[in-house]
């Protein structure tokens, strides 16, 4: 697991962690508390979101670590205001387009803006067994903590980000038809694999630059 301090944000949002599982075993679990949590109600229901509070990423649509720290970065970009108001002492909260700040990076890594195609793209599903996790959480929060409340959700192998950057792991098939990147197949060069990578990452970086 990996910790992130950005110095730059606000200090609700300025802490970032991530977290990389393989070999998962309690996707429809978790697809099923997120479902759960999404419409109960009352202090039970605050509780239940609580709980799975995070960015659920089905990895095996992720081509490198710089992808998954590009989305999240993304989310965060395209949240916040862009004046001065991000700097106050008491700092704004995000504007969403999605359910909330954790959504909105399953939004910044599909290529379109439909919440629906990247929530069933990107984000968790009952056939998942590689699994991202992101926390935005506030300047200070510990990590051991946050952890901890992650494993309380996953069931899996904690394994380094860097093996993210593993092309072999890569599941193609759906990176092509996701990314469009279908035509790339056809370039008759030794390094098409990482020139795929890059488009995505691309993709990823400058989806909302206007």
């Amino acid at each position: 697991m990996e910790t992130y301090t950005l110095a730059h944000f606000p200090p609700n949002v300025r802490t970032l962690h991530v977290a990389y599982f393989e070999n998962v075993t309690n996707a429809p679990e978790i697809r099923r508390r997120l479902v759960a949590a999404a419409t109960a109600t009352g202090a039970e229901g605050d509780a239940a979101r609580a709980a799975v509070d995070f960015a659920f990423i089905e990895a095996g649509l992720l081509v490198s670590k710089e992808h998954l720290l590009s989305g999240a970065l993304a989310a965060l970009l395209t949240s916040l205001p862009s004046d001065a108001r991000a700097s106050l002492p008491a700092p704004p909260e995000p504007k969403t387009r999605s359910h909330n700040l954790h959504s909105e990076v399953l939004m910044a890594l599909s290529p379109n803006n439909n919440i629906t195609d990247a929530i069933r793209r990107h984000g968790v599903g009952d056939a998942t067994t590689r699994l991202a996790v992101v926390k935005f959480a506030a300047e200070g929060s510990a990590q051991k903590e946050v952890y901890d409340a992650i494993a309380a959700v996953v069931d899996g192998e904690l394994v380094p980000l860097d093996a993210l950057d593993e092309v072999s792991k890569i599941d193609w098939a759906r990176v092509d038809k996701v990314y469009k990147l279908g035509e790339m197949n056809q370039l008759k060069v030794d390094n098409v694999a990482q020139r795929k990578v890059a488009a995505v990452v691309n993709t990823v970086a400058i989806k909302h630059v206007t």
